[in-house]
């Protein structure tokens, strides 16, 4: 992925901030850009203009929910989103592909990755 663009809301966790500004500090051409969204509603009509390649959520927030979560792999296949766990400090990627599987091979290759 060349020059990724990743979605960050404003109003988020200590941690999902520090997430943006690794990102903003790093040596890679990273645009960072921050949503204002205050519900999902909103977040999900901003996500379909800005198009961003990445999106870092809160796992407490509205947005984080399985529906707008499903609804943003469905939109647009080619976005990651990372769910940052505030209680944990584990992240979970999301990432929705297609993939043709000829072999038992290519499963477990998707699989244990």
């Amino acid at each position: 992925m060349t020059n990724p663009r990743v979605l960050v809301l404003q109003k988020e966790s200590l941690l999902n901030q520090a997430l943006a500004n690794i990102l903003k500090n790093s040596e890679c051409d990273i645009s960072v850009i921050t949503s204002g969204a205050m519900e999902a509603k909103g977040f999900i009509e901003e996500t379909a203009e800005l198009r961003p390649d990445v999106v870092i959520l809160g796992e407490s927030t509205p947005m984080a929910s399985k529906d707008v979560l499903g609804y943003l792999l469905m939109s647009n296949p080619e976005m990651q989103v990372v769910i940052v766990s505030e209680d944990t400090n584990y992240l979970h990627i999301f990432h929705k592909k297609d993939m043709l599987i000829t072999r038992q091979t290519d499963l477990l290759d998707v699989l244990c990755a």
